[in-house]
């Protein structure tokens, strides 16, 4: 079966023969899809992607940064030769990165390295960042068409491609998936606001206002930007979800005006005793397709996403569950 790394660890630096055949195995049922290369065209193009992504990289640095470095050349050329494919954002090349490393790796990159924690590095690099250059591929077309002028562009472009890696990692990979969508976006947007907040002066409406923000998040989540997994366990939030709208009025509430903090201590007091609890309105159970508990509470304009409990892990660093079945035969190809 294809995918699984052997127990020996005398392999590397082969012949060619595993990766040639995992991008065969890729490419047979998705062929039928494929509108402007035939199977061989497309094998080879597929082949000196896996290829050429390893002949940069230096193996003296950990074994576990060399497989994300790889990770992340091969699916940027990927993305970058056929990212107008619609059978690109549901492909799988766990298989394909598999034989890739065990071809053009040397051995000794993972003498001694239990297969498990192996096989765990090499799935959350190939989810980590095929997401990512997914992301990446889709986003701009959604930012410029929501947000004018180059410069606030700019830094709203930084500030969510750096605060989406962030929860991307700590949400995502860290609880493989436990968190949700809910839970993502809220770190998504939190941390976006604290970030656009660090580039202009701890006042972030001074780039764009809460409704503008509001405006981009409820875009980018209908226009492909949420991980894959969630949305596969959950689908995706109705269209115009009140849930974000509280999202991002909550990150903007950290980082108030000068005026907005007095007219605010003249308002102390006056709902005192009334409503109970933080959180959000409007994040009822089944506001979002899939359901999904509110999300509770708000975060000072110097928290962490990280602050957030993450599983996955135990915190010693051991992992606390096997990786996950796709490495275990579950399925041959592209999808």
């Amino acid at each position: 079966k294809v995918g699984p790394r052997p127990a020996s660890r005398t392999e590397g630096m082969g012949d060619g023969e595993a990766l040639w055949n995992a991008v065969s195995e890729f490419v047979r049922p998705i062929i039928h899809l494929e509108t402007q290369y035939d199977a061989d065209k497309l094998e080879k193009r597929l082949r000196d992607y896996f290829k050429k992504g390893a002949k940069t990289l230096n193996f003296r640095k950990p074994w576990q940064e060399c497989i994300n470095e790889y990770c992340d050349t091969v699916f940027s050329s990927v993305f970058s030769g056929l990212s107008d494919r619609e059978w690109l954002p549901q492909a799988d090349f766990l298989f394909c990165v598999d034989a890739g490393v065990k071809e053009l790796f040397p051995p000794q990159c993972f003498a001694r390295v239990p297969q498990v924690v192996f096989e765990q590095v090499v799935l959350q690099a190939v989810d980590r960042a095929f997401d990512q250059q997914r992301y990446w591929a889709n986003r701009w077309d959604t930012i410029s068409n929501t947000i004018q002028g180059k410069n606030t562009q700019k830094k709203v472009r930084e500030a969510l491609d750096d605060a989406r890696v962030q929860v991307f990692e700590e949400i995502v990979q860290a609880r493989q998936g436990d968190g949700g969508i809910e839970a993502f976006l809220a770190g998504w947007i939190f941390s976006f606001v604290g970030r656009l907040a660090a580039a202009t002066q701890g006042d972030p409406r001074g780039c764009i206002e809460e409704d503008q923000a509001a405006q981009l998040f409820q875009a980018l989540v209908q226009e492909g930007s949420l991980p894959m997994q969630l949305v596969a366990q959950e689908g995706l939030p109705q269209p115009g979800w009140e849930g974000i709208d509280a999202m991002v009025v909550e990150g903007y509430s950290q980082f108030l005006s000068e005026e907005d903090m007095a007219a605010a201590a003249r308002r102390k007091g006056k709902g005192k005793g009334k409503g109970k609890g933080g959180g959000f309105k409007g994040l009822a159970k089944g506001d979002c397709k899939g359901g999904g508990k509110p999300v509770r509470g708000g975060r000072g304009a110097d928290a962490e996403v990280n602050n957030i409990p993450v599983g996955g892990m135990e915190a010693d660093g051991e992992l606390s569950e096997p990786p996950s079945k796709r490495f275990r035969g579950g399925g041959k190809g592209g999808f």
